[in-house]
Order: C-alpha cells, then sequence, then structure tokens
C-alpha cells in the first residue's frame, strides 16, 4: 500500500487578510495532488464537542503534517484538548521538533508547518512532496530482526536429496565391494545345499 501523508491546515484567526489569503492560496495547489490527503479545519474542536471538527480530527491516521499560522505549542495544547495528542516531530522544516517523542504517552508524530515564517505556496508545497518521499522510502529493521530459520527436509526428501547423480570411484568401489559379498553369501549357501543333498543320499 503507498504511503499517504494527511495534511491539517488550521485557518488562521488573525493576521489580516495577507494569512487568510496566503491559506487560501495554499489549498488552491494542495487539494487534488496525488499522496495528500487534505483536512480544513475552521478552529480546533474543544473536549467533548460533536462538532463535524472533532469528526474530521478524528479520521486523520497515519502520517500527519499540520500547516498553521499559529504557536506551534498552542497547536500541540489545542490538539491534546481536543483528545487528538500529536508530538511535533523534526523536519528540514522544523528544527525546533523532537526526534523521537519521548514521553509523550499516547500521542501521535506530527510533522508541523508554521505558516508564519512561509514565504509562498510553492515553497510549502515542495517541502510536503518532498516529506512524502521520505515517507514513502521502505526502512528495513536490522536489529531485533527474528533469526532465520533453516528450511525442515523430510527425511525421504533427504535422502532423495543425497544421492549423488554422477557416482564417484569410492561409491564404485564401494558398490563392488557390496556385491562381492553377496557372491560369497550365495555361494557358502549353495555349498550348504550340496553337503545335505550328499547326506539324504538322493
Amino acid at each position: 500500500m503507498a504511503v499517504r501523508l494527511n495534511i491539517l491546515v488550521l485557518r488562521p484567526s488573525g493576521g489580516g487578510t495577507s494569512w487568510h489569503d496566503q491559506c487560501d492560496d495554499l489549498l488552491g495547489h494542495l487539494l487534488g495532488l496525488p499522496g495528500l490527503d487534505v483536512t480544513l479545519l475552521e478552529r480546533l474542536p474543544r473536549p467533548g464537542d460533536g462538532s463535524t471538527e472533532t469528526l474530521a480530527l478524528e479520521s486523520i491516521g497515519g502520517h500527519a503534517a499540520c500547516l498553521s499560522w499559529q504557536e506551534p505549542d498552542e497547536v500541540v495544547a489545542d490538539l491534546a484538548r481536543a483528545g487528538r495528542p500529536m508530538w511535533r516531530r523534526a523536519h528540514a522544516g522544523d528544527s525546533g521538533g523532537d526526534s523521537n517523542g519521548e514521553g509523550v504517552t499516547g500521542a501521535g508524530p506530527m510533522y508541523f508547518f508554521d505558516m508564519r515564517q512561509q514565504r509562498d505556496a510553492r515553497g510549502t508545497l515542495a517541502e510536503l512532496q518532498s516529506l512524502l518521499k521520505t515517507l514513502q522510502v521502505p526502512t528495513f529493521q536490522i536489529a531485533g530482526m527474528s533469526p532465520v530459520r533453516p528450511a525442515v527436509v523430510s527425511p525421504k526428501k533427504a535422502a532423495v536429496a543425497s544421492i549423488p547423480m554422477v557416482a564417484s570411484p569410492a561409491s564404485q568401489t564401494t558398490s563392488s565391494s557390496v556385491a562381492t559379498v553377496k557372491a560369497v553369501k550365495s555361494s557358502d549357501a549353495l555349498d550348504r545345499l550340496v553337503d545335505e543333498l550328499d547326506e539324504l543320499d538322493i
């Protein structure tokens, strides 16, 4: 299954028309792009709020990026109050994030983009696409891998597999020795039969 990146856009509540224009321009570039699932929220819901914002927030899963015009700590706190705790994961566009999220119980990782620091929508879009490509690179865990168990071969298959296709000189010698032993045993039996017939005087 292809990796997708969920984009949570929090519409700016202030800052004048410049931020709102920036948000609209950004949405125009993001919508419909492959690999990106965009969710726009006018505001983050409050605890116990059964609004559509709550349902939209609950539907976001997997890898998530948050684009906001607020302080990152405020957004993280608001997400926790809304019942969706997340921690800032460090990336190229957010050096202030955490690298592993230690100590954040039950929280999912979030790539935060402070849109107050972004100059244009194209630059943000390029960063998101670069992040998506990074997430799509397959990784393998070497340490802690289960040891590879050898295949179990049945005795019959093992016997068949052990028979050489071409007899070596040693195997030929062994075969001739076995034939000699059988011939000697047959000769002894024949001698005993002749002796028994002599005794019967037939």
